[in-house]
């Protein structure tokens, strides 16, 4: 059986640079064991390169995740050096990549019956290369070892390897192997949060709980609306801001003015069936939600709450574009923080 080992982005800026995290650096001696025995035994092994440019900051992805990092020939961007004395091997090959995953990494590695990956980040680049390969290769092994990967955080990490093993990609056995029946829906992993009072689920899709049971609003852009508010974060929102964020290429007339009140209205109709209208404050010309009235896992991410900064995993409020910004803001501040 011919084998590679497929090593993703070990490169500086995430380990120890603008994107490095405690876990990235842990890895690093159970990586470079694995390439090193790889490469005694004859094996190959191809060494991916997140490669960006100078005009990172305006790319899609600068702009959800606007932490400048891998900019071609800069530090930052070079493999690490407990890595980089085997990427000159017989045995090596180097591919650079613009996106999480290589469109050219199937083509490259068509030969090979076995593929092991392991790398950074788990819940990006590791899953988005690790799913192109099973969509190429769907009868071949693919397998990924957790030990020798990290996440952007300890939460995003296991749910990266929860979804591939759901997808038959194997998780090999290591310190972050998942047991078969560990596989957890999301009301599960929130059922602590949302089973009493009043509950802002905003990572991943938005969703709003009443002891324990989602609120259903009859129209649509009601439910929109009151995540924008959570959003705020209290602030206040005109008329007009609303318009904005749900009519995003509509030009506020006196016609758009009036759908708001409607929405808004049927927002409040809404609340109102559930006993929880107070939490919204009402003033002229604006309206906002009164924070001290709900729990929301955004909230508690901004408070430093460790159990919700580990939950984070890379979506928010992902039903709405308009949530970018405070998208790419969350996955900054967890880099940051770690």
């Amino acid at each position: 059986m011919k084998k590679v080992l497929i090593v993703v982005d070990m490169q500086k800026d995430f380990v120890d640079g603008a994107l490095g995290t405690k876990e990235a650096v842990a890895i690093v001696p159970k990586v470079a064991s694995k390439v090193k025995k790889y490469i005694e035994q004859g094996e190959d092994i191809v060494f991916t390169m997140d490669t960006h440019f100078d005009n990172y900051l305006d790319t899609s992805e600068g702009k959800k995740l606007p932490v400048k990092h891998c900019i071609k020939n800069t530090e930052g961007w070079q493999i690490i050096p407990e890595l980089s004395q085997y990427t000159e091997n017989i045995h090596a090959k180097v591919i650079e990549k613009p996106t999480f995953g290589s469109v050219k990494l199937p083509e490259i590695v068509e030969q090979y019956d076995r593929y092991e990956i392991v790398g950074l980040c788990t819940d990006i680049c590791v899953i988005s290369n690790a799913m192109l390969l099973k969509a190429h290769f769907p009868e071949k092994m693919i397998l990924v070892d957790g030990s020798c990967c990290a996440g952007v955080t300890p939460g995003s990490h296991d749910n990266a390897l929860s979804a591939m093993k759901m997808c038959q990609i194997d998780i090999l056995d290591g310190d972050a192997d998942i047991p078969e029946n560990d596989i957890h829906d999301l009301k599960q992993d929130n059922e602590i949060d949302v089973k009493k009072g009043i509950y802002m689920q905003t990572f991943g899709n938005f969703e709003m709980f009443i002891d324990g049971e989602p609120v259903r609003f009859s129209r649509s852009k009601s439910k929109e609306l009151i995540a924008f508010l959570v959003d705020r974060k209290g602030a206040g929102v005109s008329s007009a801001e609303i318009a904005a964020v749900l009519w995003e290429d509509k030009v506020y007339t006196r016609s758009l003015k009036n759908q708001v009140q409607t929405i808004v209205g049927s927002m409040m109709e809404a609340l109102k069936s559930y006993g929880v209208d107070d939490i919204i404050i009402k003033r002229w010309n604006s309206l906002s939600i009164d924070t001290t009235k709900i729990t929301c896992d955004y909230y508690k991410f901004l408070e430093g709450d460790a159990a919700y900064i580990n939950r984070f995993a890379g979506e928010y409020m992902s039903n709405y574009s308009w949530s970018e910004f405070t998208t790419g803001y969350l996955t900054e501040s967890v880099y940051k923080r770690r």
